[in-house]
């Protein structure tokens, strides 16, 4: 725009212009002086005129050149950047002419380099393929010669021995510590470590989780070591369950639900259950469990409301769900109708369909574990219920191997791998900690009434009782 102004300023029809106005201006300034003695004056005028258009001249000069200047300098430095451009692009060109075989050569390398990373990405998932196949395989071999050995043994049922409570002296434990002197050695490094440790079947571990629950262990901790100590007699399953079972049962005591039913007078103490709970008889809790089914479902039945009775119903479910998996430890007839019952009463119970499938599983009745199972994927959610799901992948791969479907039987068996893994549930105990474990349950049953006591809040519950 400058420069368009200053162009507009140099042409001749400008120039002619201002020498028009200049000599208008002159005859002006003749008219209005004339007649006048004072042309001094006159002349000095004319001459700052002239001398202002000479500056504006000069002005005008300085501008065109500055701009011819700016102007010849950008196209030179423009020009060259294209002609350097040119120069490189043509380089680039004769070298590629040149050497053509370069740039294949780093592509064969590249695509060499891809080549070989996918061929080692497929060989991983190929072993791991393998692996999963072959584990599946064992599996199914260890299953087939244990499947006739339980169905030898649940053809009848085994009844539950209602022993008396036994008088237990206080000991003082600490689970961290233990007993002074034993673990202060092991500690030390003094006392070596021979204990080798037995598998115990899930009836004679109940003690051990009810004194780890007692001492505030963590459910993780209490699982791996439950499976550590159970070993192939009992899966994931069951040791999860069993935990859960027995801690509704305490929860329930606690609540006060036993207190309200109304043959409570005829019914043992949560007390007494408990600790004939933690030597393997679970029948004083099934008997208060019982009673407690029984009037749910009578209340359930007399509610108008259909809201209030479902909510009764899934209530009475979980109820039939804790029954049955205490029930479990020797009496599979008694535990799976406790499991379809929960079925009954809330058709989309997930628990209850897993627990069920597993007895399916158990009594050789592998058509309805399958089914119960393929209904815990279809109606649970992986996050709402993980370890259901798990189990039920773990079971399903066993099925899809038995059909041919050894991809996926593979797959669901290393999800179901992968969930037991990352809460480690499988992962065997140190020498050290089967030691203290070892000491522990040497003394379990001296401690056990003061744990149950614990556990039940007894002290507390006593107290509230005398105010």
């Amino acid at each position: 725009m400058l420069q368009n102004i200053t162009l507009y300023l140099l042409t001749s029809q400008f120039g002619i212009a201002i020498s028009q106005n200049m000599s208008g201006m002159a005859g002006f300034f003749q008219r209005h002086f004339a007649g006048t003695d004072n042309l001094r004056v006159v002349s000095i005028i004319l001459l700052l005129l002239a001398f202002v258009l000479f500056l504006f001249l000069i002005v005008i000069l300085y501008i065109k050149s500055l701009l011819s200047f700016i102007k010849s300098d950008v196209e030179p430095s423009v020009s060259g950047t294209t002609a350097f451009s040119k120069q490189m692009s043509g380089d680039q060109e004769r070298e590629m002419d040149r050497y053509p075989e370069k740039d294949t050569e780093k592509s064969r390398e590249r695509q060499k380099i891809e080549q070989q990373q996918r061929q080692n990405q497929l060989e991983l998932e190929r072993r791991r393929q393998e692996n999963a196949e072959k584990e599946l395989e064992a599996r199914h071999k260890a299953a087939e010669q244990q499947k006739a050995q339980k169905q030898q043994e649940n053809q009848k049922t085994i009844p539950f021995p209602l022993s008396t409570r036994g008088q237990a002296s206080a000991m003082e434990f600490d689970w961290k510590k233990g007993r002074k002197g034993e673990l202060d050695e092991i500690a030390a490094g003094i006392a070596p470590f021979k204990y080798t440790p037995d598998k115990k079947p899930l009836d004679g571990l109940t003690g051990l989780i009810i004194n780890m629950l007692g001492r505030d262990i963590d459910d993780g901790k209490i699982a791996q070591t439950i499976k550590s100590k159970c070993g192939d007699l009992a899966n994931e399953d069951d040791v999860i369950q069993l935990i859960d079972a027995i801690k509704n049962f305490i929860s329930i005591s606690n609540n006060g639900k036993f207190e309200n039913l109304p043959n409570a007078a005829e019914l043992p103490g949560a007390d007494e259950a408990l600790y004939n709970l933690s030597k393997g008889d679970a029948g004083y809790c099934l008997a208060m469990m019982e009673a407690l089914i029984d009037n749910n479902i009578d209340k359930g039945h007399q509610a108008k409301n259909p809201q209030k009775r479902d909510i009764v119903f899934l209530e009475t479910s979980n109820y039939a769900c804790t029954f049955g998996t205490l029930a479990s430890l020797r009496d599979l007839q008694l535990a799976t109708g406790a499991f379809e019952l929960g079925i009954e009463l809330s058709p989309k119970n997930v628990n209850a369909w897993s627990r069920a499938a597993d007895m399916y599983e158990r009594a050789g009745s592998d058509s309805k574990a399958i089914w119960a199972y393929q209904n815990v994927i279809k109606m649970g959610d992986e996050d709402i219920y993980p370890h259901q799901t798990a189990n039920a992948n773990k079971h399903l791969s066993q099925y899809y191997y038995d059909q041919g479907d050894t991809k996926q039987a593979a797959k669901l068996y290393n999800d179901s791998n992968d969930y037991y893994a990352t809460i480690g549930i499988n992962q065997d105990l140190t020498p050290r900690e089967h030691e203290i474990i070892h000491i522990i349950e040497s003394n379990q049953e001296a401690d056990m009434q003061n744990t149950v006591n614990k556990l039940l809040n007894l002290a507390v519950q006593r107290q509230n009782s005398l105010m």
